[in-house]
């Protein structure tokens, strides 16, 4: 994505253009070099509702920060992607709350779709598309059902989308996922796993809490 599409895109009530520009590159370029990311989880005693996280290198060099906004009447999932200066770079934002269908929008910069991540229900395995800004599906995400084991460490394959292919895995590793994927990959597909990997933890997080529920109505 060249630099004048980018400065087209960018909104206006943001901080001067030069300083977003230089902080979008800086993501793409930094996207570029790697083939892993590490998110984990951190908390604050000031914390609300919404969680927070870590994005971390290969060293584990803190790179990205992330922040859940649980706001009522609002959208079903919204994390704001911030670089280590405080820059809103990314969101992930998923606005509808229809069960017929669950897609998460990655934005890069914000309210700028760069693809979408979307749920297909199956009993038998956890089934996820990666999709680009065109709606065409590039990856699949294939891992154990939401049924069963995913609550403890799980791998999740990143395939073709013919299947015939692994190019990657998410691999969730004491509540940390790391996600890998080939050096070469397009750095917009590197955004949108990244992406992808936040919403299979959003996704298991509020089956678990699901789960707990109906757990604690049969016990009373």
């Amino acid at each position: 994505m060249s630099s004048h599409h980018l400065l087209l895109q960018i909104p206006t009530h943001q901080p001067p253009p030069a300083r977003r520009l230089w902080a979008y590159h800086q993501v793409w370029n930094f996207l570029f070099q790697i083939n892993q990311l590490t998110v984990r989880e951190k908390f604050t005693t000031s914390q609300g509702w919404g969680r927070s996280f870590d994005v971390l290198n290969n060293v584990s060099q803190r790179v990205f920060q992330m922040e859940e906004r649980v706001v009522c009447c609002g959208p079903l999932y919204d994390v704001t992607i911030r670089d280590n200066g405080g820059m809103e770079v990314m969101q992930l934002l998923e606005n509808c709350g229809c069960t017929c269908t669950r897609e998460m929008e990655v934005q890069c910069p914000p309210a700028h779709p760069i693809g979408s991540v979307r749920l297909h229900w199956n009993n038998l395995v956890t089934h996820l598309s990666v999709m680009n800004a065109s709606k065409e599906v590039v990856l699949i995400i294939l891992g154990p059902s939401m049924q069963t084991s995913i609550f403890g460490n799980s791998t999740f394959e990143v395939k073709s989308r013919d299947e015939q292919h692994v190019v990657g895995v998410i691999r969730m590793e004491s509540g940390n996922y790391v996600i890998s994927f080939p050096m070469d990959l397009e750095v917009t597909i590197k955004a949108i796993l990244m992406g992808a990997a936040m919403y299979l933890d959003n996704l298991i997080l509020k089956k678990k809490q699901y789960v707990e529920r109906n757990a604690r109505h049969r016990h009373n």
